[in-house]
């Protein structure tokens, strides 16, 4: 099958605004290329300079969002919403998105499924966790595996979204906990939990291939079935999805979207939340901080602690 292939130049802090033109489209799987990722990874002592082929560091330090578009009508439909989304921000004629220059290509299914491995590698994260890849061994002990195959799915750890949020995990002492994670993605959050001894997951996701993905990744970490149950549909456009969560009580919320999406879901967050619980919001560029910030306070919620890493913020949040 071919795929139109949509690679969108930006900023660190673009990418968050471009990502929420794809989130507008129903599009939650694409990629980021941040040269500063490289960078570090480069320092990673589990990867040797020359595995690095060449070509890989870019010199233009544009951070490129990429993403692929089936060859049929729901696609074009996309393409059509994409392009019409980054014309809205060339309007904006703000610096800070970046040139917003989009390139178009046609590949096949194999080469987009494969591409990416070159960029993930064994990743600490946190004091507990060890990311690593599924054709790749993990050679440090002590540490709590969490094996992932993203395929085409965000969350590798790799983003410092997921890692913000796998941090959070940890300190919120998942154990015995009931937890969902909305937006999972890979199910990277949702697994790392269980593997902390969360008692259930429920990981929701808009996007059929991410929720696919996650089931897999679920049965390549050992968890048994029930530990972790996984969903697809629109909490903002389905009130039967809606509802399906609002009833339900959890200890703790992962949201690792964006920030519109976030401050949409807030009202859904407070209805399940528990009254002693813990939400961890991530997604959320810098400059969008503020505008979270006042809607977690206009919707009833108390922040009990902000990290910030390179351009990106994870908000740890309690209700009033």
């Amino acid at each position: 099958m071919k795929f139109n292939e949509v690679t969108i130049h930006t900023t660190t802090a673009g990418s968050e605004v471009v990502s929420g033109v794809l989130f507008n489209e129903g599009i939650t799987c694409f990629s980021v290329d941040d040269p500063r990722d490289l960078a570090e990874l480069l320092e990673n002592k589990y990867v040797p300079f020359d595995y690095v082929e060449d070509g890989l560091l870019r010199e233009d330090g544009d951070v490129l969002v990429r993403v692929y578009l089936a060859e049929n009508e729901q696609g074009a439909l996309q393409l059509e919403g994409i392009l019409a989304g980054i014309e809205k921000l060339k309007a904006m004629n703000e610096e800070w998105l970046g040139t917003l220059e989009t390139e178009l290509a046609v590949t096949d299914e194999k080469d987009w499924e494969n591409n990416w491995k070159q960029y993930f590698h064994p990743l600490q994260i946190g004091e507990k966790f060890l990311v690593v890849p599924s054709w790749e061994k993990a050679e440090e002990e002590g540490r709590t595996v969490i094996e992932i195959d993203p395929a085409s799915s965000f969350g590798t750890g790799r983003h410092e979204t997921t890692a913000l949020c796998l941090e959070a995990v940890e300190t919120l002492s998942p154990e015995g906990k009931n937890i969902l994670d909305m937006g999972c993605g890979s199910g990277i959050l949702g697994i790392g939990a269980a593997l902390l001894g969360a008692e259930h997951i429920d990981a929701v996701d808009i996007d059929m291939v991410a929720t696919r993905i996650a089931e897999e990744n679920a049965v390549k970490n050992g968890l048994p079935e029930g530990k972790m149950d996984v969903f697809c549909g629109n909490v903002l456009t389905d009130k039967d999805f809606w509802d399906r969560f609002a009833k339900e009580e959890y200890d703790i919320i992962l949201a690792n979207i964006v920030a519109d999406i976030i401050s949409d879901m807030l009202p859904l967050f407070d209805s399940c939340l528990k009254a002693d619980g813990r939400m961890v919001c991530s997604g959320i560029i810098s400059p969008r901080k503020e505008f979270v910030l006042d809607a977690l306070k206009n919707n009833g919620f108390e922040v009990v602690d902000l990290k910030e890493k390179n351009d990106w913020v994870a908000i740890i949040c309690k209700k009033k």
